[in-house]
Protein backbone atom coordinates (compact mmCIF):
# COMPACT_ATOMS: atom_id res chain seq x y z
CA UNK A 1 0.00 0.00 0.00
CA UNK A 2 1.36 3.66 -0.67
CA UNK A 3 0.15 5.03 2.87
CA UNK A 4 0.52 4.04 6.74
CA UNK A 5 -2.41 5.35 8.30
CA UNK A 6 -1.22 9.35 6.84
CA UNK A 7 -5.48 11.41 7.49
CA UNK A 8 -6.30 12.86 3.84
CA UNK A 9 -8.98 15.63 3.74
CA UNK A 10 -10.72 15.39 0.58
CA UNK A 11 -13.29 18.59 0.10
CA UNK A 12 -16.04 17.31 -1.98
CA UNK A 13 -15.79 13.96 -1.33
CA UNK A 14 -19.35 12.80 -0.59
CA UNK A 15 -19.70 11.95 -4.52
CA UNK A 16 -17.96 11.83 -7.83
CA UNK A 17 -14.27 12.33 -8.13
CA UNK A 18 -14.38 13.30 -4.59
CA UNK A 19 -15.81 9.85 -3.52
CA UNK A 20 -13.27 7.95 -5.94
CA UNK A 21 -10.39 9.84 -4.23
CA UNK A 22 -11.36 8.92 -1.08
CA UNK A 23 -12.00 5.11 -1.51
CA UNK A 24 -8.54 5.38 -3.42
CA UNK A 25 -6.98 6.33 -0.66
CA UNK A 26 -8.33 4.23 2.10
CA UNK A 27 -7.41 1.09 -0.36
CA UNK A 28 -4.10 2.31 -0.10
CA UNK A 29 -4.12 2.54 3.74
CA UNK A 30 -4.93 6.20 4.55
CA UNK A 31 -7.48 7.40 6.94
CA UNK A 32 -9.81 9.68 4.63
CA UNK A 33 -11.56 12.93 5.63
CA UNK A 34 -14.44 13.92 3.90
CA UNK A 35 -15.28 17.24 3.94
CA UNK A 36 -19.07 18.27 2.12
CA UNK A 37 -21.64 19.98 2.72
CA UNK A 38 -24.14 16.94 1.50
CA UNK A 39 -24.66 15.65 4.91
CA UNK A 40 -26.77 12.62 3.45
CA UNK A 41 -24.42 11.28 1.25
CA UNK A 42 -21.04 12.49 3.44
CA UNK A 43 -22.07 10.01 6.13
CA UNK A 44 -23.13 7.31 3.60
CA UNK A 45 -19.67 7.46 1.94
CA UNK A 46 -18.57 7.41 5.86
CA UNK A 47 -20.23 4.23 6.44
CA UNK A 48 -19.34 2.29 3.13
CA UNK A 49 -15.41 2.94 3.91
CA UNK A 50 -16.04 1.72 7.19
CA UNK A 51 -17.95 -1.02 6.43
CA UNK A 52 -15.29 -2.72 4.28
CA UNK A 53 -12.78 -2.27 7.61
CA UNK A 54 -11.52 0.88 6.27
CA UNK A 55 -11.00 4.47 7.92
CA UNK A 56 -12.88 7.31 7.25
CA UNK A 57 -14.58 10.38 8.93
CA UNK A 58 -17.42 12.36 7.74
CA UNK A 59 -17.11 16.40 8.78
CA UNK A 60 -19.87 19.06 7.40
CA UNK A 61 -18.12 22.10 5.78
CA UNK A 62 -19.32 24.75 3.47
CA UNK A 63 -15.95 25.11 1.87
CA UNK A 64 -16.51 28.57 0.50
CA UNK A 65 -16.77 29.72 4.67
CA UNK A 66 -13.19 30.25 5.89
CA UNK A 67 -14.71 30.48 9.38
CA UNK A 68 -16.23 27.02 8.57
CA UNK A 69 -12.60 25.58 7.01
CA UNK A 70 -10.65 26.88 10.35
CA UNK A 71 -13.34 25.15 12.71
CA UNK A 72 -13.70 21.94 10.94
CA UNK A 73 -9.84 21.50 11.05
CA UNK A 74 -9.77 21.94 14.47
CA UNK A 75 -12.31 18.69 14.62
CA UNK A 76 -9.69 17.24 12.55
CA UNK A 77 -6.90 18.16 14.41
CA UNK A 78 -8.80 16.84 17.80
CA UNK A 79 -9.79 13.93 16.16
CA UNK A 80 -6.29 12.58 14.29
CA UNK A 81 -4.02 15.26 15.35
CA UNK A 82 -2.32 15.64 12.07
CA UNK A 83 -3.58 16.46 9.00
CA UNK A 84 -0.59 14.95 6.08
CA UNK A 85 -2.83 15.13 2.56
CA UNK A 86 -4.91 17.52 1.36
CA UNK A 87 -6.98 17.59 -1.73
CA UNK A 88 -8.95 20.60 -2.91
CA UNK A 89 -11.43 18.86 -5.11
CA UNK A 90 -15.23 20.70 -3.78
CA UNK A 91 -16.56 22.47 -6.96
CA UNK A 92 -19.11 23.56 -9.11
CA UNK A 93 -19.62 24.00 -12.85
CA UNK A 94 -21.69 26.31 -15.18
CA UNK A 95 -22.67 26.22 -18.60
CA UNK A 96 -24.11 29.90 -18.64
CA UNK A 97 -23.26 31.89 -21.96
CA UNK A 98 -21.08 35.00 -21.50
CA UNK A 99 -24.30 37.32 -21.97
CA UNK A 100 -26.36 35.51 -19.34
CA UNK A 101 -23.87 35.30 -16.52
CA UNK A 102 -25.14 37.70 -13.33
CA UNK A 103 -22.68 39.06 -10.41
CA UNK A 104 -24.43 36.71 -8.21
CA UNK A 105 -23.09 33.36 -10.21
CA UNK A 106 -19.66 34.67 -10.74
CA UNK A 107 -19.24 35.51 -7.05
CA UNK A 108 -20.35 32.04 -6.06
CA UNK A 109 -18.60 30.32 -8.20
CA UNK A 110 -15.41 32.25 -7.25
CA UNK A 111 -16.30 31.56 -3.59
CA UNK A 112 -16.64 27.58 -3.78
CA UNK A 113 -14.05 26.82 -6.43
CA UNK A 114 -11.06 29.34 -5.57
CA UNK A 115 -11.46 30.75 -2.17
CA UNK A 116 -12.14 27.80 -0.86
CA UNK A 117 -8.44 25.85 -1.83
CA UNK A 118 -6.54 29.35 -0.42
CA UNK A 119 -8.52 29.11 2.33
CA UNK A 120 -8.22 25.17 2.87
CA UNK A 121 -4.22 25.62 2.27
CA UNK A 122 -3.87 28.47 4.83
CA UNK A 123 -5.40 26.62 7.49
CA UNK A 124 -3.79 23.41 7.13
CA UNK A 125 -0.47 25.27 6.84
CA UNK A 126 0.17 24.72 10.41
CA UNK A 127 -0.20 20.86 10.68
CA UNK A 128 1.91 20.71 7.59
CA UNK A 129 4.96 22.61 9.52
CA UNK A 130 4.85 20.88 12.86
CA UNK A 131 5.35 17.60 10.85
CA UNK A 132 7.60 19.16 8.38
CA UNK A 133 6.21 18.60 5.25
CA UNK A 134 3.02 17.59 3.48
CA UNK A 135 1.01 17.44 0.29
CA UNK A 136 -1.24 18.98 -1.69
CA UNK A 137 -3.51 18.47 -5.04
CA UNK A 138 -5.82 20.36 -6.37
CA UNK A 139 -8.70 19.87 -9.16
CA UNK A 140 -8.25 22.02 -11.64
CA UNK A 141 -9.97 21.38 -15.04
CA UNK A 142 -9.33 21.28 -18.85
CA UNK A 143 -10.80 24.65 -18.63
CA UNK A 144 -8.10 25.79 -16.77
CA UNK A 145 -5.56 24.91 -19.64
CA UNK A 146 -7.00 25.72 -23.07
CA UNK A 147 -10.71 27.54 -21.77
CA UNK A 148 -13.01 25.14 -21.46
CA UNK A 149 -15.11 23.71 -24.39
CA UNK A 150 -19.00 23.82 -23.42
CA UNK A 151 -18.71 25.22 -19.88
CA UNK A 152 -19.55 28.89 -18.85
CA UNK A 153 -16.66 30.92 -18.44
CA UNK A 154 -16.77 31.96 -14.61
CA UNK A 155 -16.07 28.11 -14.60
CA UNK A 156 -13.32 28.58 -16.63
CA UNK A 157 -11.94 31.53 -14.54
CA UNK A 158 -11.12 29.87 -11.11
CA UNK A 159 -9.82 26.85 -13.02
CA UNK A 160 -6.99 28.62 -14.57
CA UNK A 161 -6.60 30.33 -11.56
CA UNK A 162 -6.08 27.69 -9.16
CA UNK A 163 -3.39 26.48 -11.88
CA UNK A 164 -1.56 29.40 -11.04
CA UNK A 165 -2.13 29.80 -7.59
CA UNK A 166 -0.80 26.07 -7.33
CA UNK A 167 2.44 27.20 -8.99
CA UNK A 168 2.58 29.87 -6.67
CA UNK A 169 1.90 27.53 -3.64
CA UNK A 170 4.50 24.91 -4.44
CA UNK A 171 7.23 27.31 -5.16
CA UNK A 172 6.67 29.38 -1.69
CA UNK A 173 5.79 26.16 0.41
CA UNK A 174 8.77 24.09 -1.03
CA UNK A 175 11.31 24.90 2.37
CA UNK A 176 8.61 23.77 3.88
CA UNK A 177 8.75 20.27 2.34
CA UNK A 178 5.14 21.27 1.09
CA UNK A 179 4.48 19.60 -2.25
CA UNK A 180 1.80 21.39 -4.17
CA UNK A 181 0.25 20.32 -7.41
CA UNK A 182 -2.70 20.17 -9.76
CA UNK A 183 -4.72 17.66 -11.67
CA UNK A 184 -6.45 18.84 -14.75
CA UNK A 185 -9.37 16.39 -15.49
CA UNK A 186 -10.55 16.42 -18.98
CA UNK A 187 -14.67 15.67 -19.68
CA UNK A 188 -15.58 13.05 -17.10
CA UNK A 189 -18.52 11.39 -16.46
CA UNK A 190 -19.89 12.43 -12.94
CA UNK A 191 -23.09 14.11 -12.12
CA UNK A 192 -21.74 17.79 -12.85
CA UNK A 193 -22.31 16.99 -16.27
CA UNK A 194 -25.72 17.07 -15.39
CA UNK A 195 -25.37 21.03 -16.74
CA UNK A 196 -24.95 19.37 -20.13
CA UNK A 197 -27.54 18.01 -22.49
CA UNK A 198 -26.66 14.07 -24.10
CA UNK A 199 -25.90 15.73 -27.41
CA UNK A 200 -23.68 18.23 -25.96
CA UNK A 201 -21.73 15.01 -23.38
CA UNK A 202 -21.62 13.17 -27.01
CA UNK A 203 -20.18 16.19 -28.79
CA UNK A 204 -17.24 15.78 -25.98
CA UNK A 205 -16.45 12.08 -25.97
CA UNK A 206 -15.97 12.63 -29.81
CA UNK A 207 -13.66 15.36 -29.34
CA UNK A 208 -11.53 12.98 -27.57
CA UNK A 209 -8.96 11.25 -29.43
CA UNK A 210 -9.09 7.62 -27.21
CA UNK A 211 -13.12 8.41 -27.76
CA UNK A 212 -14.35 7.98 -24.37
CA UNK A 213 -15.33 10.01 -21.48
CA UNK A 214 -13.04 9.86 -18.29
CA UNK A 215 -14.17 7.46 -15.19
CA UNK A 216 -14.02 8.94 -11.75
CA UNK A 217 -11.30 6.87 -11.24
CA UNK A 218 -9.00 7.77 -14.10
CA UNK A 219 -8.95 10.81 -11.74
CA UNK A 220 -8.43 9.11 -8.22
CA UNK A 221 -5.43 7.56 -9.49
CA UNK A 222 -3.44 9.98 -10.55
CA UNK A 223 -4.53 12.30 -6.94
CA UNK A 224 -3.11 9.75 -5.09
CA UNK A 225 0.04 8.85 -6.72
CA UNK A 226 0.65 13.15 -6.61
CA UNK A 227 -0.06 12.55 -2.45
CA UNK A 228 2.14 9.68 -2.24
CA UNK A 229 5.82 9.16 -1.36
CA UNK A 230 6.22 7.97 -5.48
CA UNK A 231 6.06 11.86 -6.25
CA UNK A 232 8.31 13.05 -3.74
CA UNK A 233 10.13 14.94 -6.29
CA UNK A 234 7.02 16.38 -7.84
CA UNK A 235 5.83 19.99 -6.90
CA UNK A 236 4.73 22.87 -9.05
CA UNK A 237 3.11 20.20 -12.27
CA UNK A 238 -0.37 19.92 -13.64
CA UNK A 239 -1.11 16.51 -14.83
CA UNK A 240 -3.44 16.61 -17.81
CA UNK A 241 -5.73 13.36 -17.44
CA UNK A 242 -7.84 14.20 -20.62
CA UNK A 243 -7.07 11.19 -22.84
CA UNK A 244 -5.80 13.38 -24.93
CA UNK A 245 -7.98 15.93 -25.60
CA UNK A 246 -5.32 18.74 -24.87
CA UNK A 247 -1.28 17.95 -25.07
CA UNK A 248 0.48 20.92 -24.21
Amino acid sequence: MLFNGEVAIVTGGAQGIGKAIVEEFCREGAKAVILDINIEKGKSVELEMQITGREAAFFHCDVSKPAEIEGVIALILEKYGKINILVNNAGILHATPIEDITEEEWDHMMAVNLKSMFFMIQKCLPSFRAQNGGKVVNLSSLAGRMGGILNGLGYTATKSAMIGLTYGFARRLAKDNIYVNAIAPGPTETDILKEFSDEKKEQLRLSIPIKRLGNPKDIANAVVFLASSKADFITGAVLDVNGGIFMG
